[in-house]
Protein backbone atom coordinates (compact mmCIF):
# COMPACT_ATOMS: atom_id res chain seq x y z
CA UNK A 1 0.00 0.00 0.00
CA UNK A 2 1.39 3.60 -1.17
CA UNK A 3 1.35 6.31 1.43
CA UNK A 4 2.87 9.74 0.93
CA UNK A 5 3.30 12.60 3.89
CA UNK A 6 0.48 15.14 3.03
CA UNK A 7 3.20 17.57 3.00
CA UNK A 8 5.46 16.12 0.41
CA UNK A 9 2.01 15.90 -1.71
CA UNK A 10 1.46 19.38 -1.08
CA UNK A 11 4.83 20.16 -2.58
CA UNK A 12 3.19 18.80 -6.00
CA UNK A 13 0.51 21.18 -6.27
CA UNK A 14 2.82 24.02 -7.45
CA UNK A 15 3.50 21.49 -10.42
CA UNK A 16 -0.16 20.93 -11.45
CA UNK A 17 -2.70 18.38 -11.13
CA UNK A 18 -0.99 15.85 -13.76
CA UNK A 19 1.64 15.85 -10.93
CA UNK A 20 -0.66 14.21 -7.91
CA UNK A 21 -2.85 12.75 -10.18
CA UNK A 22 0.48 11.02 -11.59
CA UNK A 23 0.87 9.43 -7.96
CA UNK A 24 -3.10 8.05 -8.42
CA UNK A 25 -6.14 9.07 -9.87
CA UNK A 26 -8.79 7.15 -7.07
CA UNK A 27 -9.70 8.01 -3.88
CA UNK A 28 -7.36 8.35 -1.34
CA UNK A 29 -7.53 7.45 3.06
CA UNK A 30 -6.02 10.30 5.20
CA UNK A 31 -4.81 9.47 8.69
CA UNK A 32 -4.56 12.66 10.22
CA UNK A 33 -2.61 13.21 13.37
CA UNK A 34 -3.61 12.67 17.14
CA UNK A 35 -2.49 10.98 19.97
CA UNK A 36 -1.41 7.18 19.51
CA UNK A 37 -1.90 4.25 22.59
CA UNK A 38 0.56 1.62 22.76
CA UNK A 39 -0.89 -1.78 21.45
CA UNK A 40 0.58 -3.77 23.99
CA UNK A 41 1.31 -3.29 27.75
CA UNK A 42 5.29 -4.50 26.97
CA UNK A 43 5.57 -1.73 23.68
CA UNK A 44 8.36 0.56 24.73
CA UNK A 45 7.43 4.00 24.28
CA UNK A 46 9.77 7.07 25.24
CA UNK A 47 8.55 10.34 25.41
CA UNK A 48 5.15 9.61 24.09
CA UNK A 49 2.99 12.72 23.77
CA UNK A 50 -0.11 11.55 25.33
CA UNK A 51 -2.13 14.26 23.73
CA UNK A 52 -1.14 15.88 20.40
CA UNK A 53 -3.15 18.99 21.12
CA UNK A 54 -0.83 19.39 24.42
CA UNK A 55 2.42 19.64 21.86
CA UNK A 56 3.54 23.07 20.16
CA UNK A 57 0.93 24.98 22.59
CA UNK A 58 -2.69 23.69 21.97
CA UNK A 59 -2.05 23.45 18.08
CA UNK A 60 -0.94 20.77 15.26
CA UNK A 61 2.20 22.52 14.18
CA UNK A 62 4.82 19.90 13.22
CA UNK A 63 1.92 17.36 13.11
CA UNK A 64 1.89 15.22 10.00
CA UNK A 65 -0.88 13.28 8.11
CA UNK A 66 -0.27 10.75 5.84
CA UNK A 67 -2.20 9.82 2.73
CA UNK A 68 -2.73 6.25 1.76
CA UNK A 69 -3.40 5.22 -1.76
CA UNK A 70 -6.64 3.32 -1.86
CA UNK A 71 -5.95 -0.06 -4.17
CA UNK A 72 -8.66 -0.62 -6.87
CA UNK A 73 -10.06 -3.67 -5.16
CA UNK A 74 -13.24 -3.68 -3.92
CA UNK A 75 -12.43 -4.63 -0.23
CA UNK A 76 -9.96 -2.40 1.91
CA UNK A 77 -9.46 -3.78 5.12
CA UNK A 78 -8.30 -1.71 8.22
CA UNK A 79 -7.27 -2.56 11.26
CA UNK A 80 -4.02 -3.05 13.57
CA UNK A 81 -3.33 -6.68 12.19
CA UNK A 82 -0.12 -6.49 9.88
CA UNK A 83 -2.52 -8.78 7.43
CA UNK A 84 -5.19 -5.67 7.06
CA UNK A 85 -4.75 -3.78 3.73
CA UNK A 86 -4.62 -0.79 5.89
CA UNK A 87 -2.39 -1.98 8.69
CA UNK A 88 -2.08 1.01 11.84
CA UNK A 89 -0.51 0.21 14.98
CA UNK A 90 -2.36 1.70 17.70
CA UNK A 91 -4.27 -0.05 20.68
CA UNK A 92 -7.24 1.38 20.36
CA UNK A 93 -8.05 -0.38 16.65
CA UNK A 94 -9.05 -3.76 16.39
CA UNK A 95 -7.23 -6.66 14.36
CA UNK A 96 -9.85 -6.36 11.57
CA UNK A 97 -11.81 -2.67 12.82
CA UNK A 98 -13.61 -2.02 9.90
CA UNK A 99 -13.50 -2.32 5.81
CA UNK A 100 -13.75 -0.03 3.20
CA UNK A 101 -16.12 -1.20 0.15
CA UNK A 102 -16.17 -0.42 -3.46
CA UNK A 103 -19.69 -0.19 -4.99
CA UNK A 104 -19.94 -1.33 -9.08
CA UNK A 105 -20.92 2.31 -9.02
CA UNK A 106 -17.34 3.55 -8.18
CA UNK A 107 -18.70 5.01 -4.68
CA UNK A 108 -16.80 4.06 -1.58
CA UNK A 109 -18.51 2.49 1.53
CA UNK A 110 -17.40 2.01 5.07
CA UNK A 111 -18.75 -1.00 7.11
CA UNK A 112 -17.56 -2.17 11.04
CA UNK A 113 -16.11 -5.16 11.36
CA UNK A 114 -17.64 -5.80 14.90
CA UNK A 115 -14.80 -4.28 16.68
CA UNK A 116 -14.34 -3.46 20.47
CA UNK A 117 -14.01 0.31 19.83
CA UNK A 118 -16.42 1.07 17.09
CA UNK A 119 -16.35 3.28 14.09
CA UNK A 120 -18.32 6.20 13.59
CA UNK A 121 -18.68 8.03 9.62
CA UNK A 122 -19.23 11.73 10.53
CA UNK A 123 -20.22 11.13 13.98
CA UNK A 124 -22.79 8.40 13.29
CA UNK A 125 -21.79 5.10 15.09
CA UNK A 126 -21.94 2.08 12.11
CA UNK A 127 -23.26 -1.26 12.49
CA UNK A 128 -21.60 -3.94 11.42
CA UNK A 129 -23.09 -5.34 7.85
CA UNK A 130 -24.53 -1.90 7.55
CA UNK A 131 -21.88 -0.12 4.87
CA UNK A 132 -22.79 3.52 4.82
CA UNK A 133 -21.84 5.80 1.79
CA UNK A 134 -18.51 7.88 1.99
CA UNK A 135 -18.02 11.45 0.67
CA UNK A 136 -15.49 13.31 0.23
CA UNK A 137 -14.23 14.61 3.01
CA UNK A 138 -15.89 11.80 5.62
CA UNK A 139 -14.24 11.74 9.25
CA UNK A 140 -14.27 8.16 10.03
CA UNK A 141 -12.96 7.43 13.53
CA UNK A 142 -11.89 4.00 14.24
CA UNK A 143 -11.22 3.34 17.64
CA UNK A 144 -9.41 6.69 18.73
CA UNK A 145 -7.51 6.84 15.18
CA UNK A 146 -8.94 9.77 12.88
CA UNK A 147 -9.11 9.02 9.34
CA UNK A 148 -10.77 11.21 6.60
CA UNK A 149 -12.17 9.66 3.27
CA UNK A 150 -11.08 11.87 -0.42
CA UNK A 151 -11.87 11.36 -3.45
CA UNK A 152 -8.78 12.34 -6.14
CA UNK A 153 -10.50 15.85 -6.83
CA UNK A 154 -11.47 16.30 -2.93
CA UNK A 155 -7.21 15.66 -2.08
CA UNK A 156 -6.28 18.37 -4.56
CA UNK A 157 -8.33 20.21 -3.05
CA UNK A 158 -7.43 20.08 0.44
CA UNK A 159 -3.24 20.56 -1.00
CA UNK A 160 -4.42 23.18 -2.53
CA UNK A 161 -5.61 25.26 0.17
Amino acid sequence: MKSFLVSALKALVVNGRGALSSRHEGAWLVWEPGSWKAPRAQTLVLDAVKDYRSASKGSLAGAEALAIVLPSQERVTVGRAAEADVSINDGTLSSMHLVLLRGADGAWYADELGSTNGTTVDGTALQAGVPVPLRNGSAIKAGQVALTFHSAEGLWTRLSA
